[in-house]
């Protein structure tokens, strides 16, 4: 199943927001239907640095390329586009008599292959740059090297099936719209080495940027998705890369601790790939110190929840496929995160519950500190006792007497589990679904905690991260303020479906309740599933256009809901 679209791809607004990501290893490729909105976008994006941010593109005199300059957005191109499809990013432009359809390819190098129908004369100028994806650049003067195929720049070669001319020239005052509406710097300026250009009738003709270093490369994608279902398989594979799994496209491009050890079940260990599963575990093991796991690589050890969802991974990793011998190098590990968390930077022992520091949590802004003991850490601290305990490791607490405690989650005035205690806080919270997930709260208190949180927090796109009736609450993206005061946050659907089956929810009951993510998968980011929504009315998603974690836990939550997805 190919995702197509017809001509609302000529409205600016559409085209704008339908993204493409293409990864491999540490690179990828992506832009917009449009071109560039982002500071982010590029063709070749290799280990956080852009270098080919796009081309410059005419047939006949007549570009069909978008760029975007300050006070002055050019969407010409657009209108000669006809059709667009992913994946491979597929554009059908037909121009007087000649049409055009142009495919890019991304497996660590770059193809841009233009089939051609009639008599065209084509003229392709890369655009380049050299610069941290957060920022942006004015003035560039790459130190490029001209050959007579092509351009070498750094550890890239551009060239093609076109005569190339060198003919410097500098783009100026590029703007990214999305950049904008975020409140950072959307303006910069592109530099241009030269000119491939040519001739053309009823053929093909390739553009090609290689490295001439050896890019990392994932193993190629074998199979073709047919459903939904099949495109977060797909789409599983772009954050699996080696040991890591990479947070989310395109700002946390990189492996962060809590998000890697919640996203491995989905990613890998449900999907049956041991090997993988068992690499990054040992990556985050490895990583281990002070009984903490840390939230980013080498040394931000600011979080109080990723060594509990290390532990509760590797149990998962263990009922999967028992492995004895990999969970003995693993049970010392455990051993060392049971003795030293509770003591840590993160986390303290408090009458058998566990205390956190303030923004520790997964909800980390200065808005929702949630200082105390918030109720998902301390689900998964009796999650993973008891599980320690079946494993013969001396534990800080009993499991049973931590679960006896955790009985002061119930908040019987508002019918659901506070969101953390000491000090109450009353806020009505998705966080809890973990608890009801794990089966920590008896049948009568979860049915009742279940029906508050479909009255105030369920959306079409998952759980909204505080209930409309808080004061706080913002219902549309306005940064830190509303990013866990209102915002979807679609990773906790799995969560929630487990509770749901747990509680006696039928499946064929859940399934409607997934089909607007799943068509959600094409749009803003295409083939993915976005980091957030609005709270509000029509749900805009927000955020990242793929992470890590909404991935994994809509899959996971579909595996639970459709057999047949196993």
């Amino acid at each position: 199943m190919v995702f197509q679209y017809g001509r609302e791809v000529r409205i600016p607004e559409v085209a704008g927001s339908l993204e493409f990501l293409m990864t491999s290893g540490h690179a990828y490729s992506s832009s917009t239907v449009r071109g560039n909105t982002r500071k982010y976008h590029g063709l070749f994006v290799d280990n956080g640095r852009l270098l080919l941010a796009g081309l410059d593109e005419m047939v006949n005199g007549i570009r069909f390329s978008s760029q975007h300059y300050l006070g002055a957005p050019n969407d010409a191109g657009l209108r000669y586009l006809h059709a667009f499809s992913v994946y491979p990013p597929t554009w059908i432009y037909m121009i007087g008599d000649v049409t055009i359809k142009k495919t890019i390819t991304f497996d660590g190098s770059l193809q841009v292959v233009y089939e051609i129908a009639g008599d065209a004369d084509l003229w392709i100028r890369p655009l380049i740059t050299d610069r941290s994806v957060h920022e942006v650049l004015r003035d560039p003067h790459p130190d490029c090297i001209h050959e007579r195929n092509g351009v070498q720049w750094r550890d890239l070669l551009f060239e093609g099936d076109l005569s190339y001319e060198p003919h410097p020239d500098t783009y100026r005052d590029l703007w990214y719209q999305q950049e904008h509406e975020r409140g950072y710097e959307p303006v910069e300026d592109l530099h241009s080495p030269g000119i491939f250009q040519g001739s053309v009738r009823d053929s093909t003709v390739i553009f090609r940027c290689t490295g001439n270093k050896s890019f990392f490369k994932d193993a190629p994608r074998v199979h073709s998705p047919q459903t939904s279902l099949d495109w977060l398989e797909w789409a599983s594979d772009a954050f699996c890369h080696g040991n890591e799994i990479v947070a989310g496209y395109h700002w946390f491009c990189e492996s962060w601790g809590r998000d890697s050890a919640v996203s491995v079940t989905g990613l890998l260990i449900d999907r049956g790939l041991k090997d993988e599963a068992r690499a990054v575990l040992k990556r985050l093991s490895d990583t281990s110190k002070k009984g903490l796991i840390p939230n980013r690589s080498p040394d931000n050890y600011h979080t109080s929840d990723a060594s509990l969802w290390f532990i509760h991974a590797l149990f998962q990793y263990r009922r999967r496929w028992g492995d004895d011998h990999f969970m003995e190098k693993m049970i010392p590990v455990i051993v060392t995160i049971l003795e030293d968390y509770p003591s840590s930077d993160m986390a303290s022992l408090d009458h058998d519950l566990i205390s956190v520091a303030p923004k520790s949590t997964w909800m980390d802004t200065s808005f929702t500190p949630r200082n105390g003991k918030p109720v998902e850490i301390n689900a998964l601290w009796v999650s993973v006792l008891t599980g320690a305990e079946s494993l013969g490791i001396e534990t800080p607490v009993p499991g049973e007497s931590a679960r006896e405690a955790f009985k002061k989650f119930w908040n019987e005035d508002r019918k659901c589990l506070f969101d953390c205690i000491d000090p109450y806080d009353h806020s009505i919270r998705p966080n809890q679904v973990v608890a009801l997930a794990l089966g920590q709260v008896d049948q009568k208190q979860a049915a009742l905690a279940l029906n508050t949180i479909n009255k105030l927090l369920l959306t079409p796109y998952g759980l909204r991260t505080l209930s409309p009736l808080d004061t706080r609450y913002q219902g549309h993206y306005s940064g830190d303020k509303s990013y866990h005061n209102g915002c979807v946050w679609p990773w906790l659907t799995g969560w929630y479906v487990d509770a749901l089956i747990r509680n006696g929810v039928q499946r064929h009951t859940i399934a409607p309740m997934l089909t607007p993510i799943l068509h959600h998968i094409r749009e803003a980011g295409a083939g993915y599933i976005s980091e957030i929504f609005d709270g509000d009315p029509p749900y805009l998603p927000r955020g990242c256009i793929a992470q890590a974690w909404s991935v994994a836990e809509i899959a996971r939550a579909c595996r639970m809901v459709f057999p047949l997805a196993r």
